[in-house]
């Protein structure tokens, strides 16, 4: 892969240039920490701010979901009781006649509209435990017709798509976890009937962290891939401007050109500096992405990192191998750039271009929900977003890390090439 930067020069000199680069770098930790670190940081605190600005812009509020219980009945009091303090919703529980008395038609409208979730309960003929409580006996005597008359209603604005999406998550994290909890609470005869004295719970930790993994990682595959190559490409930006274009507007790199070390060499050494710098960034990114899906543990149906995300050890190996090819075309389209315009100005804007075009991948492949075309896997960068997208949606196959990574080796091979003609090394 690296041809026409290490096998075509002095692997010995190449090597001096690596290890003099590496530790010049790790000479200036500030320098160190804002190519590594504070880029991945930052992305981290943006990712998690944002689904708390979409809250704020949707219904007013900065803090956890509002929802008001009316009238509930003991067996729900007790159950927010035991889920007090962990989940992302402020549960504010009154009597229908304070309902009744504090709230008018307009008020509810209003409330609704700032994003707070109304929760009813219907008895029935009798009321809501007592019911269900029937409900259960009635399927224990055997009765064929046994209905409960017991409902819960979810009321919400139906007009925000965003209220939706989150009263589904509240819906699955809140209600149905209440509706099973009432067999063991109100069950009587009917729960007792078949089963043992005490309980086991078989709980099986692979299976629930896979369970969870399928519904974060198809989340994840629509942010990570952006984000990895967006800082993965500022990485080899920041490089490229410190270890080219800064050392060119100087005349340094000028005289390393005097020096017995070949052109080609210090080409190379720097190279793969900005190779194995980037590479690095990009798994630190990945980590800290990682420690963030399984820090969330509330699950917020906004948050772009959902809990659980996890890659299998050939998914962790196959985005690896994929960061390194796409690194090394974004390093030799970035040392091209450097080494053939002149004006230090007009090489920034030049290098800064691709961030924008990044940038813009990025938010297109976060609202989007279908999978790549196969003409995507032929285009530059974009088709590496698609293969570790697909690499995290688990439907990645051989043939597109072959046009992929095959794309990117002969691509960065084709550029280094014309740069050797374009420019005189030595």
């Amino acid at each position: 892969m690296l041809y026409y930067v290490v096998v075509k020069t002095d692997i010995r000199s190449t090597w001096k240039i690596i290890k003099w680069e590496i530790g010049r770098l790790a000479a200036n930790w500030k320098r160190a920490a804002a190519v590594l670190l504070l880029p991945a940081v930052f992305m981290m605190i943006a990712l998690n701010i944002f689904p708390v600005l979409i809250n704020y812009m949707a219904t007013g509020n900065l803090g956890r979901n509002p929802v008001t219980v009316v009238a509930p009945p003991d067996t729900f009091e007790d159950y927010l009781d035991e889920i007090e303090g962990t989940t992302v919703y402020n549960f504010k529980v009154i009597s229908q006649n304070e309902f009744e008395r504090d709230y008018s038609e307009e008020d509810l409208r209003k409330s609704l509209k700032k994003g707070t979730i109304w929760i009813f309960f219907e008895d029935g003929e009798l009321p809501f435990d007592e019911e269900i409580e029937r409900y259960y006996n009635n399927l224990a005597d055997g009765y064929p017709g046994a209905v409960s008359h017991a409902i819960i209603h979810v009321t919400y604005d139906k007009s925000s798509t965003l209220m939706e999406t989150k009263v589904e998550s509240f819906e699955d994290l809140i209600i149905e976890p209440y509706k099973n909890s009432l067999l063991d609470r109100l069950g009587g005869r009917y729960a007792s009937e078949g089963r043992d004295p005490f309980m086991v719970d078989n709980f099986n930790v692979v299976t629930k962290i896979m369970d969870n993994r399928a519904t974060a990682n198809k989340n994840a595959a629509r942010v990570v891939p952006g984000i990895v190559m967006l800082l993965s490409y500022y990485c080899v930006y920041s490089l490229a401007c410190d270890l080219f274009a800064m050392e060119k507007s100087r005349g340094f790199f000028d005289k390393l050109l005097l020096s017995p070390v070949s052109g080609k060499s210090v080409v190379a050494g720097k190279v793969v500096t900005m190779m194995l710098v980037s590479t690095f960034s990009a798994v630190i990114t990945m980590f800290l992405m990682f420690m963030s899906s399984w820090l969330n543990w509330s699950n917020d149906a906004m948050s772009l990192l959902p809990f659980g995300m996890l890659l299998l050890p050939w998914q962790v190996a196959g985005v690896f191998i994929v960061l390194i090819a796409a690194v090394y075309l974004m390093s030799a389209a970035a040392v091209y750039i450097t080494m053939s315009l002149q004006r230090l100005q007009d090489i920034i804007v030049n290098l800064q271009l691709p961030l924008v075009l990044f940038l813009i991948d990025f938010f297109l492949n976060l609202f989007r929900f279908n999978r790549p075309l196969t003409l995507e896997y032929l285009m530059p960068f974009h088709n590496n977003i698609c293969l570790i997208r697909d690499i995290y949606a688990s439907q990645a196959r051989w043939w597109m890390f072959l046009i992929v990574i095959a794309s990117d080796v002969l691509g960065g091979m084709l550029i280094f090439k014309k740069l050797y003609r374009k420019v005189d090394l030595k």
